[in-house]
């Protein structure tokens, strides 16, 4: 695993305790104020990793412009550059981390120009424990909705064929990282993801229930991780990704169609199976990027010239599923994400995923749910919770 191998701490293997996900850069030119102010903040206590440490500005400013940090403490009066300076560089970036301004100066003047800038804080030396603690609990929220707004950015530069090798730099991910597991993933709350260990994991949350997570761990580590995620209620849908056939936006559809596939009862799809057949290939994805349109096999068979027995039976044996079930659980899936997620009628639900007869709707839903999708909303507003 190479995350930040320069900068990094310490190292730790995955045992199932709390880990750090929000990743910290300190930066003071005193290297004994670089130590003091590091030992002053109970990170760990916060999802909080010290991922650099570095004493010198323009060093500084290169890491902060080239790589991710959720958060960056700086030193307000460093040779070459101030941590002023740095901070107006950096907040021109669309993404950016929260700036905390360490100084021995309590010099009104800095602290209105570090508020002015967007800095989050202005900290005083030497920072006293409850001081800390207060900032930390505030921070870490703030942090949190930072990653929450910022998912679908992130996970864009990594989607274009032009920026995936950047992104993934930034990231963490060194050129020696050519393959890693992608998860998409469902959760109860992005927060039941702040166990993964930083070193071994980068989480992008979507939304407050959905997040994409890169990892180049190993297999083990891999089962592992997917066991706690389910015991914490999380469904998942895992592929890899391969640097060098490319395509990372084309996974992160198929996966995120898969996450449709799950249920309580098979919280965890992996992604479809290659076959050496191209053609059934480009079938499977029409059905997943069209399967709220009216789809046929045998259209799609013979569109793509295949035989329809064939396309059938290779349907099942590649994705586990016949072809009506497979396009039912995707349309039951989008349709249960909507009737809990929105307020629209249940009529324009129905045309929506794909079915033009409400009443064939609502008894395919029944069936599949055991639950009218009128009786399905209800449940799901009175329980309070997005999992019925």
């Amino acid at each position: 695993m190479t995350f930040f191998r320069m900068f990094i701490s310490r190292k730790r293997k995955f045992t199932g305790e709390v880990f750090t996900i929000y990743r910290v850069l300190f930066a003071d030119n005193e290297k004994m104020a670089l130590i003091a102010s590091e030992r002053s903040f109970p990170l760990s206590e916060y999802h909080m990793l010290t991922a650099a440490s570095i004493n010198d500005s323009f060093e500084a400013l290169h890491q902060l412009e080239t790589r991710f940090f959720d958060i960056a403490f700086l030193d307000i009066r460093m040779p070459g550059l101030s941590g002023l300076e740095i901070i107006g560089k950096c907040i021109q970036q669309p993404i950016h981390p929260a700036f905390i301004v360490i100084s021995g100066y309590s010099d009104f003047v800095y602290m209105k120009q570090a508020i002015q800038l967007g800095a989050f804080d202005y900290c005083l030396k030497p920072i006293q424990k409850d001081e800390a603690v207060t900032l930390l609990s505030r921070l870490e929220p703030y942090i949190y909705q930072s990653r929450l707004k910022n998912g679908p950015d992130l996970l864009a530069q990594l989607s274009g064929p032009d920026t995936l090798s950047k992104a993934l730099s930034y990231f963490g991910f060194s050129d020696d990282d050519c393959s890693f597991t992608v998860m998409a993933v469902s959760a109860p709350s992005c927060r039941d993801l702040l166990f993964l260990p930083e070193e071994q994991f980068f989480s992008i949350f979507l939304e407050e229930q959905k997040a994409v997570i890169l990892s180049t761990a190993s297999p083990s580590v891999i089962e592992q991780t997917t066991h706690q995620l389910i015991a914490a209620g999380c469904h998942l849908a895992i592929g890899n990704f391969d640097r060098e056939t490319g395509r990372f936006g084309r996974l992160i559809q198929k996966l995120q169609t898969d996450l449709l596939l799950t249920t309580d009862a098979n919280p965890v799809i992996q992604t479809v199976a290659a076959t050496s057949n191209d053609a059934f290939q480009k079938l499977l994805e029409e059905v997943r990027q069209e399967y709220t349109n009216d789809l046929s096999l045998q259209e799609l068979a013979q569109k793509y010239n295949l035989s329809y027995s064939y396309c059938s039976e290779l349907f099942k044996t590649v994705t586990g599923f016949t072809f009506s079930k497979y396009l039912t659980q995707l349309r039951m899936q989008a349709a249960a994400g909507r009737l809990l997620a929105t307020d629209e009628p249940i009529t324009d639900i129905s045309y929506q995923v794909g079915y033009h007869n409400y009443h064939q709707f609502s008894v395919m839903f029944k069936s599949y749910f055991g639950l009218t999708p009128t009786e399905y909303r209800h449940k799901g507003e009175s329980s309070g919770d997005e999992t019925v």
